[in-house]
């Protein structure tokens, strides 16, 4: 497929003549910037009409298997057995991606965090913003490709809207049949995300996550690509049943990285917990060194509940999240 280039603003999914696949640049010119950037954009439309997924990756410059796995999906999609609509961006911020970074090198901003983004303003702002006018308001179905990044460690786990609403049914319907080992129920979303857009808009979500970050972990792809297969065929977009496996955990409560244990002192991390390991209220889950290798903080936890997130990198300022205390979980849950 050659791409098309075309204005951001002129671009309509709903113009595709079905059956096809095609490819978009999605183009616009920031201000103070010759250069043109824009949204590259993967359409897949069946012969027969059905639900339309959207999905994006790339919405961090570090995380990378949702990159490809809506590449190697996209490529095996037959639009003569599709019902339905695939609209896929596989690289939601290029400047990011292009510098490996969880932000913007241009405006060193988050787009995990700039939604629904601003139609005049910075780089960062208008990729959000035709994300949440243009992209994600064709789905009948939203799912956001993420991964821990270079910072964090996380395990492998799709995250659902555990609101008590018609969308969060569905939401967590589709998260039973993903197949990731640990499933993530979130009964509210803060402001700047993806998934807030998805919500005021009333479309079920999903997202998900793996440890890695600026590399392919072949094992977690794997996981990636049979995750969006299962919700495609869940979807009934392509033909099949999901090959359902029941998650080993079932966590609800906060996914929000910006609401973490900190440390107070700049130093080495070393943290003294794994990964969904039990803790309790006030317990040691790591300690921060000076470079003679002298403890010169322990981090304690505020409640108990399972660890969610670790830090991934040592290196730590005052201020740096290093761990993430889970509300509550359910072991051997798929319900």
């Amino acid at each position: 497929m050659t791409p098309v280039n075309i204005r951001v603003e002129q671009f309509n999914p709903g113009t595709f003549v079905s059956p096809g696949k095609g490819s978009f640049f999605l183009e616009f010119c920031p201000p103070g910037n010759g250069e043109n950037l824009g949204i590259p954009v993967l359409l897949a439309s069946g012969r027969s009409s059905g639900k339309t997924l959207v999905a994006l990756a790339g919405v961090h410059g570090d995380e990378l298997e949702g990159v490809q796995a809506i590449h190697e999906v996209f490529d095996t999609l037959d639009p003569d057995t599709m019902r339905g609509k695939v609209l896929a961006v596989p690289v939601a911020n290029l400047p990011a991606y292009r510098a490996c970074s969880r932000t913007s090198p241009i405006d060193g901003l988050n787009l995990a965090r700039t939604f629904p983004g601003k139609s005049d303003g910075t780089i960062t702002e208008r990729v959000a913003f035709y994300l949440s006018e243009i992209i994600i308001p064709g789905a009948d179905f939203f799912i956001d490709l993420h991964t821990a990044g270079l910072t964090y460690l996380l395990p492998p786990m799709v995250g659902y809207d555990a609101s008590d609403t018609a969308e969060g049914r569905i939401s967590k319907d589709a998260a039973m049949q993903l197949g990731m080992p640990v499933m993530w129920g979130h009964p509210k979303v803060s402001p700047g995300r993806s998934l807030c857009v998805a919500t005021q808009r009333r479309i079920p979500w999903l997202y998900v996550e793996a440890p890695s970050g600026g590399r392919v972990s072949q094992d977690h792809l794997t996981l990636y690509i049979n995750g969006l297969q299962n919700l495609l065929k869940h979807l009934q977009i392509i033909p099949g049943v999901p090959e359902r496996r029941t998650a080993k955990y079932h966590l609800i409560g906060s996914g929000d990285l910006d609401r973490t244990t900190a440390v107070n002192t700049a130093g080495f991390f070393v943290p003294r917990v794994e990964l969904l390991e039990r803790v309790e209220a006030s317990m040691v889950i790591g300690i921060v060194r000076d470079i003679f290798g002298e403890t010169i903080e322990e981090v304690t936890t505020v409640g108990g509940g399972y660890v969610g997130m670790l830090r991934a990198i040592p290196q730590v300022n005052p201020g740096d999240s290093v761990c993430l205390i889970v509300d509550a979980v359910q072991d051997r849950s798929g319900a």
